[in-house]
């Protein structure tokens, strides 16, 4: 026979465990960062998949500033600032199920909490990686960088000036 107070102990710690889950989300820390130096990030990105395994689509993420990923970035990588939310990278590393981040240099914080935060939002933890050394590696391992804001290098193609109906263009704001 159970205990009169048997029903209020089972609906306590049903909400307990209620509580806990609701309030646990994936956390990870710096032991959950799997590392690669620049020759083996390219070979990863560069793995052929099994016979009967689908190919994996890898993609470079460049976690910082714009203005940084300006200056010089690994050819065909996104930029996914740090600060933007998970939507953005969602959406920039949609149909990609292999990433490597990288950033400035060794023990890079930015890289390391883009990573931490690409895992926390769903990807698999064998599927993100963090380059070892960043840029600074991968130049000094005699891998090329390009300029500009686009992944390829260079800038978008300025584009046409608006033009106002029945064909006459309207000048641009604040232009002299």
């Amino acid at each position: 026979m159970l205990p009169a107070n048997a029903p209020r102990l089972a609906a306590l710690g049903c909400a307990l465990l209620c509580l806990a889950a609701a309030g646990c989300d994936v956390k990870t820390s710096d032991r959950d960062l799997v590392y690669l130096d620049p020759p083996g990030a390219v070979e990863q990105l560069n793995q052929r998949g099994g016979m009967f395994e689908k190919k994996r689509l890898g993609a470079w993420m460049d976690p910082r500033p714009p203005a940084k990923y300006a200056e010089g970035h690994i050819k065909g990588a996104i930029n996914v600032p740090l600060m933007e939310e998970m939507e953005v990278a969602r959406a920039r590393l949609a149909g990609y199920d292999l990433v490597v981040v990288y950033g400035e240099g060794f023990q890079d914080p930015v890289a390391k909490a883009a990573t931490k935060k690409l895992m926390e939002a769903g990807f698999k933890k064998d599927s993100v990686f963090v380059m070892e050394g960043g840029l600074r590696a991968w130049q000094k391992d005699g891998y090329a960088v390009v300029t500009g804001s686009l992944p390829d290098g260079g800038e978008p193609k300025a584009a046409e000036a608006p033009k106002a109906p029945g064909g006459v263009e309207v000048p641009e704001q604040g232009a002299k």
